[in-house]
């Protein structure tokens, strides 16, 4: 039906809801495909972050504990000078957060408010003692192997390492994305963590990124982080 003249036309016409209508169905797809790529960029982005602000925490802790590095699982003191054990992730939070009891960075409430850089976003299954990230535990078996005594046999988590023993520090890896509070990378068992399961997550464009005692940060495959032999780090025979 035509519209007479003079008059002006109201609303649009079936053919052109149906285009909008095919217009926004395209754009909802294509966030639908985009969005959750951009999600983990972001994700990725602040692992990377998270993961080089524990540099200085360690540094700080170090330069008051006679250049040593925290023991994976050890011994120190809460906000209000008692003795309790502590996660080096927890050592760590304490340089951020020196009024902060202990009890708190074990509240996966004050986690899920404060989100601390301590925590990996790329980690979904996290909890307050396996934040996703993880100390190198080679660290200290490979110092108390060379020892002239052949090292302790106790819980090495608990040993410290002083970094006047540590000859390469920009070979010898400190920190890395994991699913548990340590990490090892000295087998292809560990290379499997990564190629199927929950720690394939964690890996940032297929890639892990690890930072080092120097402080920088470098990202491997867990195949070049056998085959560089950064395991041995620091070396058992010098």
């Amino acid at each position: 039906m035509k519209t007479p003249r003079g008059m002006k036309r109201n609303g649009f016409t079936l053919v052109e809801l149906l285009v909008v209508i095919v217009i926004i169905a395209a754009l909802a797809g294509l966030s639908f495909a985009v969005l959750p790529r951009i999600q983990r960029k972001a994700k990725a982005t602040a692992s990377l972050s998270n993961l080089r602000q524990f540099a200085p925490t360690l540094t700080a802790y170090a330069g008051e504990h006679s250049l040593t590095l925290p023991p994976i699982k050890g011994l120190g003191k809460d906000s209000d000078g008692v003795e309790v054990e502590l996660l080096w992730t927890e050592v760590c939070l304490q340089q951020i957060n020196p009024d902060t009891a202990v009890a708190k960075f074990r509240d996966k409430r004050w986690w899920e408010t404060t989100k601390p850089f301590a925590q990996n976003p790329l980690y979904k299954a996290w909890k307050p003692d396996a934040p996703g990230y993880a100390m190198n535990a080679m660290l200290a078996e490979n110092v108390e192997a060379a020892k002239e005594n052949g090292g302790a046999t106790g819980d090495l988590l608990a040993v410290p390492v002083s970094l006047s023993v540590l000859s390469d520090p920009a070979r010898t890896p400190l920190v890395a994305p994991g699913t548990l509070i340590s990490y090892r990378y000295d087998t292809q068992a560990e290379i499997n963590q990564f190629q199927q399961g929950s720690a394939k997550e964690l890996l940032v464009e297929d890639k892990l990124p690890i930072l080092f005692v120097d402080g920088h940060v470098e990202s491997l495959t867990p195949k070049e982080y056998i085959s560089r032999e950064l395991y041995l780090m620091p070396r058992s025979q010098q």
